[in-house]
């Protein structure tokens, strides 16, 4: 699994899959394999939304930005399928990710806020379950 960010968001991708899902799609068929690899991709994203959400408790203030978490649907990137998970809400609190996650400095001093890197260690720490998650779906039948 490797991630990247794109536009403030994190990008979560699976590596080493490939071989596997040209053959099972030789197997099924292309819009089959689509549906269960998007199942597989729904699932995982689940979790580490759920994850997410989970470690965002130690430093919730008003729990907006728990409220704002969302996943989104599969999409084609790149040849890639993916799910982001962003945030969406009235409170605007996608405006402040970027600020928790990285930190911020102002007036010369550096800034680390109490949810200083939540999304990287959430994704580190999740990446081998994720990855079982994703597995454990396209052997289903």
């Amino acid at each position: 699994m490797s991630k990247s960010k794109v536009n403030g968001l994190y990008d979560v991708k699976l590596e080493g899959e490939e071989e596997i899902m040209k053959k099972m799609e030789a197997k099924f068929g292309q819009k089959a394999m689509q549906d269960k690899n998007d199942r597989a991709l729904i699932k995982a994203s689940d979790f580490l939304k759920q994850e997410l959400k989970y470690q965002f408790e130690e430093f919730r203030d008003t729990g907006a930005t728990i409220q704002e978490m969302k996943r989104g649907n599969p999409e084609t990137v790149g040849g890639q399928r993916r799910i982001m998970i962003h945030w969406e809400g009235p409170k605007e609190r996608k405006n402040i990710i970027h600020l928790n996650e990285h930190g911020y400095t102002r007036d010369g001093k550096k800034y680390t806020p109490r949810g200083y890197g939540v999304i990287a260690k959430t994704l580190d720490a999740s990446q081998t379950k994720y990855r079982g998650l994703i597995r454990k779906e396209l052997n289903k039948k």
